[in-house]
């Protein structure tokens, strides 16, 4: 077999060509020849992808953002969605007109070009904080109720006591000092009442037994409970039989251990529901104190003594007995009833 090393040697055992022939095959090559490399493709390119026009892509972007402003601008300004109602729940010793002096002109009649009053830009926990710095509340909550309102849900912090020396009214605060003078006692406070002997009257603060049990007729003053919660709030009365005189600004009042004690006694039976009470009532500083409760039968307690453990003690013991007269709690784990 025969190698041909070039193209003209293979041309002298090529086989003759017609001039037809030759025409083709010339005018093929210079095709052939003309056609160029093509570049190769990135796998990730689309040739068939059309290009966008930059314009319209611009004026579509332009037009969303104007409907969405004008939509936003609608939420906004539409007095449909001013807040123009305000509930509120838990309030005792505040009123609703104090709380709404400062949600008003704070949160809702601001002069702004922004309509902050709206339901969606008023800002619910700014103004719990703020209800929560002015106040004496132990919690704040608010929340916004589709479309147009507010509700406010408080639980008050008590920290005063409402003093009664049998003439007049003053608030104390928790230290016992006489920060507002309330009101005069009034003459229909004044009654006749028939007493008996009592563990608080006949037994001293370190005694644990009665000496004796007597009747007898007296006019005495009687807080009017319900009228002064109604007047003042709903403030723990604590009424001092040994009727000092007092004056506004006048501090030690009551020793601070007492004021407490009233305090905590307050919250829980008016929580738990153990008992309702009326008032206070105050003999002797070292002798305890009375609850005079809505029940024919008071408590009796030690304000030196754990309120806590005292609290305790009632709960137990009303589980075993049904006093008729009162339950005397100031000599720890030794109860004694009637």
């Amino acid at each position: 077999m025969k190698h041909f090393r070039s193209e003209h040697a293979f041309e002298k055992y090529r086989p003759h060509l017609s001039w037809r022939q030759k025409i083709a095959r010339f005018f093929r090559k210079k095709q052939y020849n003309a056609v160029p490399i093509a570049q190769p493709t990135h796998y990730k390119t689309n040739p068939f992808k059309q290009k966008k026009d930059v314009g319209t892509s611009k004026f579509k972007l332009i037009l969303l953002v104007i409907v969405l402003s004008f939509w936003v601008a609608c939420l906004a300004y539409i007095p449909y969605f001013k807040i123009n109602k305000i509930t509120y729940s838990g309030l005792e010793n505040n009123t609703e007109a104090e709380l709404g002096n400062i949600i008003y002109p704070n949160y809702l009649n601001k002069k702004s070009w922004l309509p902050l009053n709206n339901y969606f830009l008023i800002n619910a926990d700014k103004i719990a904080a703020r209800l929560y710095d002015s106040f004496s509340f132990e919690t704040v909550q608010v929340t916004k109720v589709f479309p147009n309102q507010l509700n406010i849900i408080v639980k008050e912090k008590i920290s005063s006591v409402i003093y009664d020396n049998g003439k007049k009214y003053f608030l104390l605060d928790d230290r016992g000092v006489a920060i507002k003078y309330l009101a005069d006692v009034e003459a229909g406070e004044i009654v006749k009442k028939v007493a008996t002997s009592s563990p608080f009257s006949l037994l001293s603060a370190t005694s644990t037994t009665s000496t004796s049990i007597f009747t007898t007729t007296t006019f005495e003053h009687v807080p009017n409970f319900e009228k002064i919660k109604k007047q003042f709030g709903n403030y723990p009365i604590i009424y001092d039989k040994r009727a000092p005189e007092i004056n506004l600004k006048q501090m030690d009042v009551l020793p601070a251990e007492h004021i407490a004690a009233a305090i905590s006694w307050h919250r829980y039976l008016s929580q738990e529901g153990v008992e309702r009470l009326k008032f206070f009532v105050l003999e002797d500083l070292n002798a305890g104190m009375a609850i005079d409760t809505t029940d024919p039968w008071n408590i009796v307690f030690q304000p030196k003594s754990s309120t806590e453990s005292q609290i305790i003690t009632l709960k137990e013991t009303l589980t075993q007995i049904k006093p008729k007269e009162y339950v005397d709690l100031r000599f720890g784990e030794k109860v004694y009833w009637k």
